[in-house]
Order: structure tokens, then C-alpha cells, then sequence
């Protein structure tokens, strides 16, 4: 698979040859030039493509050109749209650091990061992560589920312009008709050529000119007429929506997904508290956090796990039950958190000042996220991580401890053995060595 281009690539220089010069407005003095000389070299192209078109009247070879000519335009495009991403100081930076996480494969670092002022919410997803990790993303979803071609791909023609043009109410079923009897036309040339080559190949070559003419004839009636376009998007258009899930999916997995890190032998006790078992639960330690959307959310603490690892550490993780209203309904969900401060989630009631205040927002807007408590609950049994704070002081989200989760990952699966001896006749969890409960 060839490799995608980055955006000083695109424009017609390189990210060494910029990061020489020294003065930033030299930099986008240069990359302006550089864009502009690539545009006008791929100009030059179109102009002499429509030159041929003008002298030429074989279907066959206007169908062709016109390719040429919407493959160059679309060229342009790509230009306009990776010199946005580096013509100041601003941009290059951010997209720098974009390259620099691909570089060095630090993938979960930028994921952590996402969305940092506002809760992450699905639609803002995509716009988040950077084009080239998308691609690669998009890329590794097609290799496992391999994408067919479309009807207007087929007939080598762009659906965005068939949809402008038509929004413009231009009838194009004329240029559709034009388009598909010139493929078949090209496909005839081809068998020609492969006969006179060698007879031999005659009967495959006529095999193949059926199959590539019924493909050509099928594709044509799917979106002969504004009628059947207008029904035949809407079904790519739920295949475009399948897709978007299945890229936001792995989107998720790599941000959240640490089942991969679970170690069962790096804990060597494990012990578990729970505080519900002989408390009245209204009087376990608990707190009410607002989002930034107005939705409260209450946070209870249920139990605690204590453990200590293969190197003689010995730590300890909350057990919290989430419970917020959605959709109208109550819903909790059982997460665990390392090092969650309740104290620091308070707010003064006579005076509204925060104990913490960048601490509250990022324990309830990201910490607490519903996409967090969703795919952390999916993937880790619900293991949230540990807030943290980086070096310049703002709170991220630290979810590779080995330990911690495999701590959380242990406890589930010695619970969920407990409950098939119970329910299904078995004899249940016995304890490894060094387990403990109270």
C-alpha cells in the first residue's frame, strides 16, 4: 500500500527543508510559494488534458481525459486543503505535533488528550483525530472487510459532482448513458487487443468482456435516472454510516482498550472490600458533581481493592457506583478509579467556590464521561484509570497501569466465578494464592 503523503508533501516541500528556516514568516512566505507552484503546475496539466479533449472525438479517449482532468482538479484540492493545515506558525504546530505522535507510534498519547475542554461526545470524534491516523484507521477496516465499488465508481465518474450538478437541477442522465457506453466501448478495445495478442486467450478474454459489461450495465441502472440516484444514495449512505461506527469502534478501542495488559501473576494479593455489605448504603461516602450540560451525577463509593504486586507494592483501588438519570431512567454503573480525591469534588454551599475547580471539570466532564463509562466497562470491566496531572499542570487521564488493572480485571472474573457457582450448581471461585476477602 503506497504511503499517504503529508501535508508539506502535498504543497511541494518537506518538513526538514521548513524546519531550516528560522524565521516563521520566511516559513510561510516559502510554503506559499511552494503551493502556489505545485497548483499551477497541476493547472498546466488541465489545461493541456482539455486541449486534447477539444481535438478529439473517440468516446472512448474523452471518457479518459475527463478522468484525467477530475483526478487533477481533485489534485488541487488536496493542495488547498494541506497548505490550510501549515501556512503559519499556528497550524504547523499543531500539526507537527500530529506527525510527531505518528513518528513515534504514541497513538494512546494523543488519545488521552482528546476533547480536553469539553466532555468527548461522539459527533466530534472524527473531527479530532488527525487525517493520517483516520486513514490508517479506515485502512485497517477495509483489509478486514474488503470494500466493493460503488455504482459511480464503476462508471469512473465522482458522485460530488453528479450531486452538485443535480443541485443545481442540470439533468445528467445523458452524461450517464455517454459515460457507460464509452466504458463498454473501452472493454471491447481491450478484449480486441488481448484476441490479436493471442488467440489462445480468446475465450477468457470474452468472459471477462461479458462480466466487466454486465458490472458496466448494472452499475448504469442503479443510478440511470435522478429517481434511482436519489434511492441508491440513501443505500450508500447507510453503508457510509456502518463504516463511520466501525471507525469510531476502533477509535474507542484504541483509546480506551488496556485488556491487552492484564497480567494475572503480577498481583500477588488481592483483597477485596465491600463497604455495602454491613453499612447502610445511604451513609457510605458519597458526592453530586454537575457536567458542563447541567446533568448531575452522583458518586457513591461501594467497596475498595487492596493489592500488592509482584515487586512488593501495595496499593489500593476505589470500587464507585456512577448513578445519573438518562433518557429519563436511573442508570448506575459499578466503576473503579485510582486515586479519585471525593474531598477535592466539593463545592461551598454558602459561597459556590470550588475546592478544585479544573479537578471538578475534569473528573466530571471527562473522567465520568458516558463514553468513558461505556468502553472502559466494554473493555476494561470497568477500569476508569487514575486522574493525573501532566507538566503543565492539566489533568489527563492515566490508564496503562499494568497492576491497577489487572488488580480490577482479577476481582471481575474471581466475582463472575463466585456467581456461576452459585447460580449454575458449580463449585465457584476457590481463591488463588494470597487472596483475601472481607
Amino acid at each position: 500500500m503506497e504511503e499517504k503523503r503529508n501535508a508539506y508533501e502535498i504543497v511541494g516541500t518537506n518538513r526538514v527543508a521548513i524546519d531550516r528556516i528560522k524565521d516563521e514568516l520566511e516559513k510561510d512566505g516559502f510554503i506559499k510559494e511552494k503551493a502556489m507552484e505545485t497548483i499551477k503546475r497541476i493547472s498546466r496539466k488541465i489545461e493541456i488534458e482539455k486541449q486534447k479533449l477539444e481535438a478529439t472525438s473517440n468516446i472512448s479517449e474523452k471518457i479518459l481525459i475527463n478522468r484525467e482532468i477530475e483526478k487533477s482538479e481533485e489534485e488541487i484540492e488536496d493542495v488547498q486543503k494541506a497548505y490550510e493545515k501549515i501556512y503559519d506558525r499556528e497550524h504547523r504546530g499543531k500539526y507537527n505535533a500530529f506527525l510527531d505522535i505518528i513518528d513515534k507510534s504514541k497513538e494512546t498519547m494523543l488519545y488521552r488528550n482528546l476533547s480536553k475542554s469539553q466532555e468527548n461526545e461522539e459527533k466530534n470524534l472524527l473531527d479530532e483525530v488527525p487525517d493520517e491516523i483516520l486513514e490508517e484507521i479506515k485502512n485497517r477496516i477495509r483489509r478486514n472487510r474488503p470494500k466493493k465499488k460503488n455504482a459511480y465508481e464503476i462508471l469512473k465518474i465522482s458522485k460530488g459532482r453528479c450531486d452538485d450538478r443535480t443541485r443545481k437541477s442540470e439533468n445528467i442522465d445523458n452524461l450517464l448513458l455517454q459515460q457507460k457506453e464509452g466504458l463498454i466501448e473501452l472493454a471491447k478495445v481491450e478484449y480486441e487487443k488481448k484476441v490479436n495478442v493471442d488467440k489462445k486467450n480468446e475465450f477468457a478474454a470474452e468472459q471477462k468482456l461479458k462480466l466487466d459489461m454486465r458490472i458496466i450495465e448494472g452499475a448504469y441502472r442503479e443510478i440511470a435516472t435522478k429517481a434511482k440516484r436519489e434511492i441508491y444514495n440513501q443505500k450508500l449512505a447507510e453503508i457510509e454510516r456502518k463504516e463511520q461506527d466501525a471507525i469510531k469502534d476502533e477509535i474507542f478501542k484504541m483509546k480506551y482498550d488496556r485488556s491487552g495488559n492484564y497480567e494475572p501473576s503480577s498481583i500477588v494479593t488481592l483483597k477485596y472490600q465491600d463497604f455495602t455489605k454491613d453499612n447502610d448504603k445511604s451513609k457510605l461516602p458519597a458526592v453530586i458533581i454537575s457536567r458542563e450540560n447541567g446533568q448531575e451525577i452522583l458518586i457513591q463509593q461501594v467497596g475498595r481493592i487492596g493489592y500488592e504486586d509482584s515487586f512488593g507494592v501495595k496499593d489500593e483501588i476505589g470500587e464507585y457506583e456512577i448513578t445519573r438519570i438518562i433518557k429519563g431512567e436511573e442508570k448506575t454503573d459499578k466503576v473503579y478509579i485510582t486515586g479519585l480525591n471525593i474531598l477535592d469534588l466539593g463545592i461551598d454551599e454558602k459561597t459556590g467556590v470550588f475546592q478544585n475547580e479544573e479537578y471538578y471539570k475534569f473528573i466530571a466532564n471527562e473522567m465520568l464521561s458516558e463514553e468513558a463509562i461505556r468502553e472502559c466497562s466494554k473493555y476494561n470491566n470497568g477500569y476508569l484509570g487514575e486522574p493525573l496531572k501532566d507538566n503543565n499542570g492539566n489533568y489527563f487521564r492515566y490508564l496503562d497501569g499494568r497492576e491497577e488493572l489487572s488488580a480490577v480485571m482479577k476481582l471481575y472474573r474471581r466475582k463472575n466465578l463466585d456467581t456461576i457457582g452459585q447460580n449454575g450448581g458449580q463449585e465457584g471461585y476457590h481463591g488463588e494464592e494470597g487472596d483475601e476477602r472481607e
